[in-house]
């Protein structure tokens, strides 16, 4: 094996109350009680409903809904009769947008039609915000992604856990500025690598990484968008320059995002279009720990693939020139680390990658001879 020298461095819960609450049957002599009787023959307390069914004469359960407080009820209903109003609201300001599109001639990039979409989307939001019924749903995961008060309970909680961790590491591990000068994440990456999901940063083993990953972008908007991902290496070793320089692993565009089709890449994905094909990710025998990229952006436009294909040289790449050439805005991004291990001399074997008979040294390692 050769020796090459390089100097470079490199919810709580919402409810007061329980959700569901099981009463135990009681005994009342001379009185008359509603409710099913128990193995015992006693009956329950007036007033309760059940929430699954009564299957053979079990106890009933309370409902969110059914809750027997008065406070409670009085409070369900102001919320209810204030989600009323709303409802009214929304249900005008659409009828006045469409008799200004139709008869004034405005279109839905004009700048009142879109001031009207987000007065819509905001009192969508204000409907459900405080039904308890909502919370409930979205505690248990029994979410809908068509529904703007999921989406924003989902982008609030993404952006009090995930997302300052996430920054972190692009921060901390220098993506940020020596892949792009900022990146302003508004969609949630998740990457699963052989099925299993990885945190951003994490350093993984060469043969997990050795095929493309399935990958999902959660938009927290409801709309439809075109997406491009790209992967790249900022860490590529060049002895001859004392540098290090870029490679380019994998770029798929003209990806369709919804809130509800998320997978971009994998299974159920939608068909797109492979600019670049995956390329194991890898680090040569000696260097520090190479850094992987993943860049979410969203298109302005379809992106002609006949016209890219072919033509991205992997070793000549920059994802800032790939930005700026074909206009696109970055709303996401993940990171993960690759460095030499057992695996990585058999995986540049197997798929023809150069370098796995070289080895690095810092040259203030190297002993003069």
């Amino acid at each position: 094996m050769s020796t090459r020298t390089l100097s470079a461095s490199s919810s709580t819960r919402a409810l007061g109350v329980p959700c569901f609450n099981v009463l135990r049957p009681i005994t009342l002599r001379g009185l008359r009680t509603k409710g099913i009787a128990s193995e015992r023959g006693a009956r329950g307390v007036e007033g309760v409903e059940s929430a699954e069914g009564i299957k053979g004469g079990g106890p009933r359960m309370r409902t969110i809904e059914r809750m027997p407080f008065q406070t409670y009820q009085l409070a369900l209903d102001i919320i209810n009769k204030d989600r009323q109003e709303m409802l009214k609201r929304i249900s005008e300001e659409r009828e006045t947008m469409k008799k200004l599109i139709k008869y004034k001639g405005l279109t839905h990039k004009d700048r009142r039609i879109i001031s009207m979409k987000q007065q819509i989307e905001k009192w969508q939001l204000y409907a459900d915000a405080n039904n308890p019924r909502v919370k409930y749903n979205f505690d248990c995961g029994k979410i809908g992604m068509n529904k703007p008060i999921y989406l924003h309970l989902l982008d609030k909680k993404w952006r009090q856990r995930n997302r300052p961790i996430l920054m972190q590491r692009l921060e901390t591990m220098h993506v940020i500025p020596d892949v792009l000068p900022d990146i302003n994440p508004i969609v949630d990456v998740r990457v699963h690598f052989k099925g299993r999901k990885v945190q951003p940063g994490l350093v993984l083993d060469s043969l997990m990484v050795e095929e493309c990953p399935t990958v999902r972008v959660i938009p927290f908007k409801n709309e439809e968008m075109l997406c491009t991902i790209a992967v790249v290496d900022p860490d590529v070793p060049d002895p001859k320059k004392d540098r290090f320089r870029y490679r380019c692993h994998w770029i798929v565009s003209n990806i369709p995002i919804s809130p509800m089709q998320t997978t971009a890449v994998g299974y159920s994905a939608k068909p797109a279009d492979t600019l670049v094909p995956y390329l194991p990710p890898h680090a040569q025998k000696g260097a520090p720990y190479h850094r992987y990229a993943m860049i979410v952006f969203k298109q302005p436009e379809k992106i002609d693939a006949a016209a890219l294909e072919g033509n991205i040289d992997r070793d000549d790449f920059t994802m800032r020139g790939f930005q700026s050439k074909n206009k696109l805005c970055s709303i996401g991004a993940f990171m993960w680390r690759v460095e030499w291990d057992s695996h990585t001399k058999e995986i540049m074997q197997k798929h023809n990658l150069p370098g796995w008979d070289i080895m690095y040294k810092r040259s203030k390692d190297v002993v003069p001879s």
